[in-house]
């Protein structure tokens, strides 16, 4: 095998393996497109009524197919402390919809929640 024949071959092995990451590349961008479609909640707004000692957490969250693309975890935190975390499977068919809480709260206390998308 002469020096050309080995460039030759080099530069076909090169190529064989250019255009097999290109076609993965290109896959795995059409086939998980998944975080194109993921939405973080547009709005989270929370009521808190001190003599029901309830905590109403309205949240705006669209979704074409709200059983796959969901509100899948809220987490209340009173202060620095987690005090609950519920855990969802799906969301209701409108965009902005509300869950209720059973949450005890006394003047000046910051109540913080996060609610997180389904989708990363």
């Amino acid at each position: 095998m002469s020096g050309n024949e080995t460039i030759q071959t080099d530069r076909r092995d090169f190529l064989k393996i250019s255009i097999k990451g290109i076609f993965l590349t290109t896959l795995l961008q059409i086939g998980l497109p998944f975080p194109a479609l993921a939405n973080a909640p547009k709005e989270v707004l929370l009521t808190h009524d001190a003599a029901a000692k309830t905590l109403t957490v309205q949240i705006t969250h669209s979704s074409s197919s709200p059983g796959w693309h969901y509100i899948a975890k809220v987490e209340i935190k009173k202060g620095e402390k987690t005090i609950s975390t519920v855990e969802y499977k799906s969301q209701p068919d409108q965009p902005t919809f509300s869950y209720v809480y059973p949450i005890e709260a006394a003047p000046g206390d910051v109540l913080e929640v996060k609610a997180s998308c389904s989708i990363f």
